[in-house]
């Protein structure tokens, strides 16, 4: 499975079609919601530069996505912004002593469900292995997710995809 066809299996699994979707840091994931799930999206990042060329290619493709500086570790949104929140490979980039927040923050503004795909071991030392990252602990991750709600999990050669449904 390739890296593009592993979002659309993440798009799949959180059944996002036709939904308003907050995605977390620049990359396809985007582009192939609003294209192929119908779904109006908002592309976050702290990287100007990535989200100004997101916004280029996206533009190109005359798709309508906003684009916005953000830091998913203190959202500028009000709860239950968005029905679906996700976040494809990001979590890793945040540092150790705040991805409780970015958890928690991202849950907040989702009113449907929290969606977040995370290296394994063998993906994130494949993918980052000369790199300064710190994997994520999955356990934790878990763990902390179902405090929030119910899971549901999915697990690929390099990939688990966690959907955490919030609570009617």
């Amino acid at each position: 499975m390739n890296d593009q066809d592993k979002r659309i299996e993440a798009l799949k699994k959180g059944r996002v079609k036709n939904k308003i979707l907050l995605d977390i840091g620049v990359g396809s994931l985007s582009i192939i919601a609003a294209r192929d799930f119908n779904c109006k999206v908002t592309n976050i990042d702290i990287s100007k530069q990535a989200l100004e060329d997101a916004e280029k290619e996206a533009k190109k493709q005359k798709l309508n996505i906003k684009f916005e500086f953000a830091d998913a570790t203190d959202l500028p949104y009000k709860n239950n912004t968005f029905d679906i929140v996700i976040s494809y490979g990001v979590l890793h980039h945040i540092d150790v002593n705040k991805r409780i927040n970015f958890v928690h923050e991202t849950y907040r503004v989702a009113r449907e469900k929290l969606i977040i795909a995370a290296y394994n071991k063998i993906g994130f030392n494949q993918i980052h292995s000369e790199d300064n990252y710190e994997s994520v602990n999955l356990d934790w991750l878990e763990k902390e997710l179902n405090i929030l709600g119910s899971v549901e999990k999915h697990f690929y050669k390099m990939l688990n995809i966690y959907i955490c449904h919030k609570e009617a």
